[in-house]
């Protein structure tokens, strides 16, 4: 089915180049790299949220005096050569943006001992030698392996569209001794010191998972991102790179609707799909982009007889990433001033090589819901940052995040749910106070989201914040390939996979191949 091009912007009015379904960040980079390279594209973004951002977003509570960011906002690969960086040069973004470049890479915190980790590779090898010096050889061949294998991992677009030449050797080497292995067999097939692994392993709570989750040739390529290419924040927080990007969208002639949740996919008798159906009416094109949790797409989305059999079967290995529980507090003094003196921090537990096994033991027993508590909340590393650090004029910010998972959740707006939210803001609450006391008695606001919290906001399947998981099995990473509706493509964390870098890189790869679409 064509629509004729009108001129208007007005449900029904117009054929659209292409339509993107949600608003996330993956979208707003993708629809602002397109129109830097096709600036006659006719583009709608359609989002049911009353920002755009999806989970790039912020919430305000002005009687606290608090703006709360939504996501973790720290972007990887800021630095000179870094692929992220790269991407904000070509579409000025620089010229908008005011970026916040920490020293440290993140403060690693144990029996009310802090350890910080500097903001490079070179120097952060150095402090752990002097921490563990029983552990230096090993520790010497991960951060070799970070420099190889990581790096590998890092560039593989440019590998794959030739800009840079592979080590044949390493990609083999790689394939046979890496790619099959978690994160937790790798760094137990190094080192035997569990605080050790603890803090090497920390990173992955910025993808979503946990040792026993990731894969460890993936994981590699994370911490180079971040040591080897540097990291930075966005001062005004998410939402300020998510607003930015969405006015180039419309200053460049695209159009962004809010407030407009897409109830169907509209297929034609040949399925060729030609539009969507909102709240606000029906918008044509023959290219939609989708940009949301798979299996909510198909579950909710689509109004078709097609067989998605095939696509089911291969999202059957398409893992969700760990949701999140967290924790926003604002203290009545910076919390610099209270000994939180880092941008970021981990608190480890005082037993951090019981975590995994409490994990485990959680899942085993069918998500026993105290057990769950103790290991994800109680046990497992929790990542603190310190936000008035990063921008004071959001407030005397706190946010506290550990990875958890939704099956040991009641259903919203229940008294177990309730309580169950009071519990994990009391538990996380104190162990941030058994490792820096002095913040005791100086926190005058608190709110919890869940995993639940997640899911009504943004639709991703389980409460994941990261789209995704990527473990050893990326099998189900492919399960868009010949999609049995002609004019879908996905476009989100859940194909690209986690991090802004990534949503960013994926981004531009599928700008280049816009005339693929038409």
């Amino acid at each position: 089915m064509k629509v004729t091009a009108q001129q208007s912007g007005e449900a029904g009015d117009v054929q659209w180049d292409a339509i993107f379904v949600g608003a996330g960040i993956t979208t707003l980079a993708c629809s602002a790299l397109l129109l830097k390279e096709n600036p006659a594209l006719r583009l709608l973004v359609i989002d049911k949220h009353i920002v755009p951002g999806g989970y790039s977003t912020v919430f305000r509570r002005p009687k606290a005096g608090a703006t709360f960011d939504c996501s973790l906002h720290k972007l990887s690969g800021m630095g000179e050569g870094g692929n992220l960086n790269n991407i904000f040069e070509k579409l000025g973004l620089y010229e908008e943006l005011e970026m916040k470049y920490p020293s440290d890479y993140f403060c690693c915190f144990k029996d009310k001992s802090g350890c910080p980790l500097p903001n490079d590779a070179t120097q952060t090898q150095e402090v752990l030698k002097q921490a563990f010096p029983a552990q230096a050889d090993a520790i010497d061949t991960y951060f070799e392996q970070v420099a190889i294998y990581g790096r590998n991992g890092y560039y593989q677009f440019q590998m794959l569209d030739g800009t840079i030449e592979p080590d044949i050797e390493q990609l083999r080497y790689a394939h046979k001794h890496l790619k099959n292995i978690t994160v937790e067999e790798g760094l137990n097939a190094l080192f035997d010191d569990p605080y050790l692994i603890e803090i090497l392993a920390a990173p992955g709570i910025y993808v979503g998972g946990y040792p026993e989750d990731l894969g460890y040739l993936y994981y590699l390529h994370v911490v180079y991102a971040t040591l080897n290419k540097g990291n930075a924040y966005v001062v005004g927080a998410s939402q300020k790179l998510s607003d930015v990007l969405a006015k180039r969208i419309t200053d460049s002639g695209g159009k962004v609707v809010l407030s407009n949740p897409v109830t169907e996919i509209l297929t034609d008798e040949h399925n060729q799909a030609y539009g969507v159906r909102c709240k606000k009416g029906e918008f044509y094109s023959n290219s939609i982009f989708i940009n949301t949790s798979p299996h909510y797409a198909l579950e909710n989305l689509f109004n078709t007889n097609v067989d998605f059999s095939t696509v089911l079967k291969k999202l059957e290995a398409l893992k969700p990433a760990r949701a999140t529980t967290t924790v926003y507090l604002v203290t009545d003094l910076p919390p610099e001033q209270l000994g939180l003196n880092h941008t970021e921090s981990m608190m480890f537990s005082e037993a951090p090589g019981e975590a995994g096994k409490l994990r485990k033991a959680a899942e085993q027993s069918g998500f026993d819901e105290a057990l769950c508590e103790q290991a994800f909340w109680q046990n497992s590393p929790m990542e603190v940052t310190n936000y008035h650090l990063l921008d004071s004029d959001g407030g005397k910010v706190i946010c506290l995040n550990v990875l958890d998972s939704i099956d040991h959740w009641p259903q919203r707006r229940t008294p177990e749910y309730r309580e169950k939210k009071a519990r994990a803001g009391e538990v996380l609450v104190e162990r941030l106070l058994q490792q820096i006391p002095s913040l005791r008695g100086h926190i005058e606001y608190q709110e919890v989201a869940s995993p639940r919290t997640y899911v009504r906001f943004t639709n991703n399947t389980d409460g994941s914040g990261y789209g995704a998981m990527v473990g050893t099995d990326i099998s189900g990473h492919v399960f868009h390939h010949k999609f049995p509706i002609k004019g879908i493509e996905f476009v989100s964390a859940w194909v690209a996979g986690p991090s802004y870098e990534a949503a960013f890189g994926y981004a531009q790869v599928k700008a280049k191949k816009w005339g693929q679409y038409v």
